[in-house]
């Protein structure tokens, strides 16, 4: 490995690129973050396409974790925000990082597995068909496209299609637990959707087994082999609370509060299996739910 161990973090405060930091400074990597304008002297503003250049300038790796939730109705004005953070954010980064006088090594960007589609039957893997259904569908082709320019420069460069992110201080799981700890959760929709996912702990060592790993695929998938159906984790989930579940929410339910996110998320049928990082040699610490709960309740 590169004696450099500069290491610049976007979404530096988010849920993974808090724990992201952690390990990184464990492992003796030095941590830049790249935040909002706002936030400090380092960093980006994607509205007036302004950059911290000199703060990019000689780091070995960018890691690009930035994003605006997606959790919520999607209206016209948040679909705006969220793609600009997502695709105009990276398209900057991404074209910024090509230009430098010492580009860094490696580029790692998130995306998501509705590159993959809403419903799709059998398991997916990175060889598989992409989709554009959807509006995450279309954002994560235009998200994966905008770190382009990095790869064409010469930076090795992946991007990482991410399952639901399973850690009890964030995401989805932070918010289905008040429920469940009141013993009130169950299935969604029929429970019958696939459900992938990964641990927070398996997705901090998997982006920096990319970063460590000079053969590390220009896509990977970011889930766990342990796909289950809904039904399965929302019964996995009450056992390890020690709870019933008896609660189903309908789908009706879902699409009338969520709208099209609901069925673009909470009844997305994705079976996305982590095929590229496990024939190259990753291995997950808990690759099962039963493995992986009682951690991520932790976490």
């Amino acid at each position: 490995m590169s004696e450099n161990r500069k290491v610049i973090l976007t979404g530096a405060n988010g849920l993974i690129g808090r724990a992201l930091t952690i390990r990184l400074n464990e492992l003796g990597y030095t941590v830049g973050a790249l935040r909002s304008r706002t936030l400090g002297p380092h960093g980006i503003d994607v509205a007036t396409g302004w950059i911290d250049r000199e703060a990019l300038e000689g780091a070995h790796a960018v890691i690009h974790l930035a994003g605006a939730p997606i959790a919520g109705r999607w209206t016209k004005a948040r679909q705006q925000r969220i793609t600009a953070s997502r695709v105009d954010g990276t398209q900057l980064l991404a074209a910024t990082l090509a230009t430098l006088q010492r580009k860094p090594e490696i580029f790692l960007s998130m995306s998501g597995i509705s590159r993959y589609g809403i419903h799709r039957d059998g398991f997916l893997t990175e060889d598989s068909l992409v989709s554009e259904v959807g509006f995450l569908g279309k954002l994560s082709a235009e998200w994966e496209k905008a770190a382009g320019p990095a790869q064409v420069s010469g930076i090795r460069t992946t991007v990482l299609r991410c399952g639901v992110v399973l850690a009890a201080s964030g995401g989805a799981l932070r918010l289905m637990l008040p429920a469940f700890r009141l013993g009130l959760g169950g299935r969604i929709g029929n429970g019958l959707q696939k459900f992938s996912w990964i641990r927070l702990g398996d997705l901090v060592e998997l982006i920096i087994w990319c970063l460590r790993t000079p053969s590390c695929p220009a896509v990977i998938n970011a889930t766990a082999p342990g796909v289950v159906r809904q039904g399965e984790f929302a019964r996995a989930l009450s056992a390890q609370l020690h709870r019933p579940c008896f609660l189903p929410i309908p789908a009706w339910v879902i699409q009338l509060i969520f709208g099209q996110m609901g069925i673009e998320t909470l009844l997305s049928d994705l079976h996305v299996e982590p095929m590229a990082a496990v024939k190259a040699g990753f291995r997950f610490a808990t690759p099962t739910l039963d493995t992986a709960l009682p951690l991520a309740l932790g976490e």
